[in-house]
C-alpha cells in the first residue's frame, strides 16, 4: 500500500510546484480581499462578508483553473520526454509563471487604488487609458505619486522573489506508464473543472459570483485580473450582457409609445427616426455647448450641492436651469455622444471609439453642416484622447481645435492648456466665425477639473485637489461668461452649460444615482430665467438645442425636445454604470436592469439622495428593458447612420 502510494506521489512531483503556486496566489487574493473590506468596512453591510470570501475563493479558484492550464500540460510534457526536449519545456514553463504571477499580483496592488476612483475592480477602463501613455503618466505622477511609488517597489521585491522560487522547479523525469497519463488526466480534469467552477450549462462567470446589492461588495468579490480579463473578452465579443430579453419590434413598440413622437418619417432600417419641428421660429442661432468636465450637481450650490460654484449659480439665476439632469454615464464618450447625438448608453464602449460610428453617424454636427454651419470641437489637450478627434472629424465637424493650436498658453497641465486659455481660444474662435458672417456650432470641452487636478499656480497656490479644481473650473467659467455676454453675437448664440458626468461614480449601491445628478443651463439667445424641474437625460439636449437654434430636422434620437414637452410629461432619464442599467422618473421610481435577467424595482428619494425598495411594475419593468437594449440594437443595425 505505501509502495503503491509512493509510485503515484513521484508521478504527482512534477505538478507539486503548481500547487504551491495556486495556494500563494490564493492567500494574496485573499489578503487584498481584506485589506478591501478594512477599507470599506464603512459602507459593507459586514453579515455579507463571509459570503463575500467564499464568492471570491470561487472566483479565484476559476481564474486559476484557466492561468494553470498550460503549467499543467507543459509539466506533463516535461516529466515525459528526454532532458534535451525538458530542459526548454521547464524554461517556458518558469517564464510562463513568472510573467503570470507579476501581472496577477500587480493587478491586485493596482485594486484598491483603481476602486478609490471607480469604485470597481480593474475593467475596460483600465484598459482604455493604458492607449493614452502620455496623459496617463502625467495623472499618476502628479495625483498618485505614493502609489506608484509604493506599487512599484513592491513589484520589483515581487519580481526578485518569484524569479528566486520558480529556479528551483527542478526537471523530474518519470517512466512512460499508464500512470503518468491518469496523473496527468486526474490534475489536468482538476484544473478543468477548477476553471469551469460549475456543473450547469453555462460556466462560472462574475454574474454568477455577484449577490449583493452594495456594488462595492460586489466589486470586492472579483479579483482584479478575473475582472479585467472578462472587460477583454467583452471588448472583443462587443455583446450585450444577459439582460432579459424583447424581441426588436417589442422593443421599438415600447420606446414609439413611451416617447409619442412623430414617426412617419420612420424606415424599416431607421425605425427611430422621428421629425423635430423647431420651437424658434425666427432668424436661426448659433450653437455652443460647454461640457464641463466631472462637474457633479453635488458641487453646485444652486442644486443644493456644496457652494464651491458662485459663477455658474448665477448662470442658473440668470438662465434657464435644470434642477434635475441626469447623465447617462461615468465617461467623458459617454456624455458626449449624449449630449452631442442623443445616443442612449449601452454596457459596450462609447460610440466614439466604435467602429461603426466613425463615420455618417448622427449628431448635432451632421444635422447643422446642411443648415450651412461650421461645426467645430474645441479642446485644450491631445483630442486624438479616446478617439474623439477621429470621431468628429469622420461625422461632419468641419475643425477640430486642441492643444497644437494654443500659441502661448499661460498654463499647460496633465491634461492640457488651463480652461482659461480654453475659453479664450474658443472666444477667439467665435470671435472671427463672426466677423466673417459664418452660422457657427461649436462643442467646448474643459478639462481643468479632472485628476490630479493640475490647474494655475496663481490660482491654487500649494493646494490641489478637488474642491480647488472645482473652483477654478467655475471661475474661469465666470470669465467666460462675462466676456461672452460683451460680444456682440451673445444674444445670436444659444448657449448650454453641462457637465459630462459627475467626478467619480463612488458609492455602494448597483446604479449611485447620485452621482449621476450634473448641471445644466441654457442662456444667450433671448433665453430667460426659469427652472425646470422634470428629471431629464443628456439625450435630451439634441433636440432642444437644435429647436432652440431654429433647427427643423429628421432625427433618429429618442431623446425629447425639452422646449416643447407633451402634456402630462413624466420625466425619466437613462443611467449606465458599468453592466447596470437604471431609468429613472419624475417621482422617484428607479427600475434597475442587471445582468442575469435580473430587474431590480427601488424607490429614489431626490432629496436624502437615497435608494429604498421599490413596487414592481411590469410596464416600467418592459419599458426600461427596451431603453437598457435599444442603443446596442440601434448600433448595430445603423439606427443613426445617416447617408
Amino acid at each position: 500500500m505505501k509502495r503503491t502510494f509512493s509510485n503515484v506521489a513521484s508521478y504527482l512531483k512534477p505538478y507539486g510546484h503548481l500547487a504551491v503556486y495556486a495556494v500563494s496566489l490564493l492567500a494574496f487574493y485573499a489578503f487584498i480581499r481584506i485589506l478591501g473590506v478594512a477599507v470599506y468596512h464603512d459602507v459593507i453591510d459586514m453579515a455579507e462578508v463571509p459570503r463575500l470570501f467564499f464568492n471570491g475563493m470561487r472566483v479565484d479558484i476559476s481564474g486559476l483553473g484557466y492561468i494553470l492550464a498550460l503549467p499543467v500540460l507543459l509539466a506533463f510534457i516535461r516529466c515525459v520526454s528526454p532532458k534535451s526536449v525538458g530542459i526548454p519545456v521547464l524554461i517556458a514553463e518558469r517564464l510562463y509563471l513568472l510573467l503570470l504571477g507579476i501581472l496577477v499580483i500587480f493587478m491586485e496592488l493596482c485594486t484598491l487604488p483603481f476602486m478609490e476612483e471607480y469604485a470597481c475592480r480593474p475593467n475596460r477602463i483600465f484598459l482604455e487609458y493604458l492607449l493614452y501613455p502620455s496623459e496617463v503618466t502625467g495623472l499618476l505622477l502628479k495625483g498618485h505619486l505614493a502609489a506608484v511609488v509604493v506599487v512599484n517597489l513592491l513589484m520589483i521585491f515581487v519580481f526578485i522573489f518569484l524569479l528566486r522560487c520558480l529556479k528551483k522547479i527542478e526537471y523530474v523525469k518519470v517512466p512512460v506508464k499508464s500512470t503518468v497519463f491518469a496523473v496527468f488526466i486526474l490534475v489536468g480534469g482538476l484544473t478543468f473543472v477548477a476553471a469551469r467552477s460549475s456543473f450547469d450549462h453555462r460556466p462560472f462567470n462574475l454574474a454568477k459570483a455577484s449577490f449583493s446589492t452594495n456594488q462595492i461588495v460586489n466589486a470586492l468579490v472579483a479579483n482584479s485580473g478575473y475582472s479585467l480579463a472578462s472587460s477583454v473578452k467583452s471588448m472583443l465579443a462587443e455583446k450585450s450582457v444577459s439582460y432579459k430579453m424583447l424581441q426588436e419590434d417589442e422593443i421599438i413598440s415600447i420606446i414609439r409609445d413611451d416617447t409619442g413622437f412623430d414617426y412617419s418619417v420612420a424606415t424599416d432600417k431607421q425605425p427611430t427616426l422621428n421629425s423635430l419641428v423647431a420651437s424658434e421660429k425666427g432668424a436661426r442661432k448659433n450653437i455652443v455647448i460647454i461640457l464641463e468636465e466631472s462637474l457633479g450637481a453635488e458641487y453646485v450650490g444652486y442644486l443644493n450641492g456644496s457652494n464651491l460654484t458662485p459663477n455658474l449659480d448665477k448662470i442658473y439665476s440668470e438662465g434657464w436651469g435644470f434642477i434635475n439632469m441626469y447623465s447617462t454615464g461615468t465617461r467623458s464618450v459617454r456624455g458626449i455622444e449624449a449630449v452631442t447625438a442623443g445616443f442612449t448608453p449601452t454596457v459596450n464602449t462609447s460610440t466614439v471609439k466604435r467602429e461603426k460610428a466613425q463615420k455618417n453617424f448622427f449628431n448635432m454636427a451632421s444635422v447643422l453642416k446642411k443648415n450651412g454651419y461650421h461645426s467645430s470641437f474645441i479642446y485644450g489637450g491631445e483630442s486624438h484622447f479616446d478617439n474623439m478627434r477621429a470621431f468628429f472629424l469622420g461625422n461632419d465637424y468641419t475643425q477640430v481645435i486642441d492643444l497644437n493650436d494654443f500659441s502661448n498658453p499661460m498654463y499647460v497641465g496633465s491634461w492640457g492648456a488651463s480652461d482659461e486659455d480654453l475659453f479664450n481660444k474658443a472666444l477667439e474662435h467665435f470671435d472671427e466665425m463672426n466677423s466673417k458672417g459664418q452660422p457657427f456650432y461649436s462643442l467646448v470641452f474643459t478639462s481643468s477639473n479632472h485628476d490630479p487636478f493640475d490647474i494655475v499656480e496663481s490660482f491654487a497656490g500649494k493646494v490641489r485637489n478637488r474642491e480647488t479644481a472645482v473652483r477654478y473650473a467655475d471661475y474661469a467659467l465666470g470669465k467666460f461668461y462675462e466676456e461672452v455676454k460683451s460680444r456682440p453675437y451673445f444674444k445670436d448664440t444659444v448657449f448650454l452649460v453641462i457637465a459630462d458626468h459627475d467626478s467619480r461614480a463612488w458609492g455602494n449601491e448597483l446604479i449611485l444615482v447620485k452621482h449621476f445628478h450634473i448641471p445644466a443651463v441654457f442662456f444667450g439667445g433671448g433665453i430667460e430665467h426659469k427652472s425646470e424641474f422634470h428629471v431629464v437625460s443628456q439625450i435630451d439636449v439634441p433636440k432642444t438645442l437644435l429647436s432652440l437654434a431654429g433647427i427643423s430636422a429628421t432625427v433618429p434620437t429618442v431623446g425629447y425636445d425639452l422646449t416643447n414637452l407633451p402634456s402630462g410629461f413624466d420625466g425619466r432619464a437613462i443611467l449606465q454604470f458599468y453592466n447596470n442599467f437604471a431609468y429613472l422618473k419624475d417621482d422617484g421610481t428607479l427600475v434597475m436592469v442587471l445582468p442575469d435577467e435580473k430587474v431590480s424595482f427601488c424607490k429614489y428619494d431626490f432629496e436624502n439622495r437615497s435608494v429604498s425598495d421599490g413596487m414592481v411594475n411590469e410596464k416600467l419593468e418592459k419599458t426600461a428593458l427596451a431603453y437598457a437594449l435599444l442603443g446596442e440594437i440601434a448600433y448595430r443595425k445603423g439606427f443613426f447612420l445617416m447617408k
